[in-house]
C-alpha cells in the first residue's frame, strides 16, 4: 500500500514538473529585438537630424517570471534609443541635443490564450524643444505585433515575441510621423 501511494506521488510530481516545463516562465521582452529597422532616416541638412535625446520613458512593467511578458522601461528605453540612432535622429552628446522625446508607454494589450497571440502597444510621444519647451509632436500611436504558433510552440516565448514584435512596429511609425512632422514643420517655413 505505501508502495503505491509512493508511486503515486512521484507519479504526480513527474507531472507537475512536466507542465511547468511545457509552460514556461515568463521573460521580459528583449530590447535588442524592438530596435526598428525600416525607417526613413533623416540625412544631414534635414531637421532633426541628430537633434534629439531621450527625456523619458515611462509606463512600462519588468515581467514577473509566473505572469506574462511584459515590456520594461529600461528595455523600451533602449530600443527607442537605438531606433533613433538609426534613424540618425539621436543626437551625438545628449547635452547637446536641440529636442527631446518623451515616451510613454500607455497599454499593452494582451490576449490570455491562442495560438497565434496579437498584441497591441499604444505609446504617447512627445518631442519638444529643449531651450523653449516649445511642441515639435505630440500623439498617441498604436501598432500590432503577432507572435505566431510556428515562431514558439511555447504560449510565454509567443506572448515576449508579440510584445517585441508590437513596440517595434510602434517605434517604426512614430519615426515615421516624427519624420513627416519635421518636414510638414519645415515646408510651412
Amino acid at each position: 500500500m505505501q508502495t503505491k501511494n509512493l508511486l503515486r506521488a512521484l507519479a504526480a510530481a513527474a507531472l507537475i514538473l512536466a507542465s511547468g516545463n511545457l509552460a514556461g516562465c515568463a521573460s521580459a521582452a528583449r530590447g535588442d529585438q524592438m530596435v526598428a529597422t525600416s525607417v526613413t532616416a533623416a540625412q544631414p541638412g534635414e531637421p532633426g537630424y541628430k537633434a534629439f535625446r531621450i527625456a523619458k520613458v515611462q509606463g512600462g512593467k519588468d515581467t514577473n517570471p509566473v505572469l506574462a511578458s511584459q515590456v520594461a522601461n529600461t528595455d523600451f528605453d533602449s530600443a527607442l534609443e537605438n531606433s533613433l540612432k538609426a534613424a540618425n535622429y539621436l543626437a551625438d552628446d545628449p547635452a547637446t541635443a536641440k529636442d527631446e522625446i518623451t515616451a510613454n508607454l500607455m497599454e499593452l494589450k494582451q490576449p490570455l490564450v491562442g495560438l497565434d497571440l496579437s498584441v497591441t502597444s499604444k505609446v504617447r510621444y512627445t518631442a519638444t524643444k529643449v531651450d523653449d519647451g516649445a511642441v515639435i509632436y505630440d500623439d498617441t500611436v498604436a501598432a500590432t505585433g503577432v507572435g505566431k504558433l510556428g515562431d514558439a510552440i511555447i504560449a510565454v516565448e509567443r506572448l515576449r515575441l508579440a510584445n517585441e514584435a508590437a513596440i517595434k512596429a510602434n517605434i517604426e511609425s512614430f519615426l515615421e510621423h516624427l519624420h513627416s512632422a519635421l518636414a510638414n514643420q519645415l515646408a510651412a517655413q
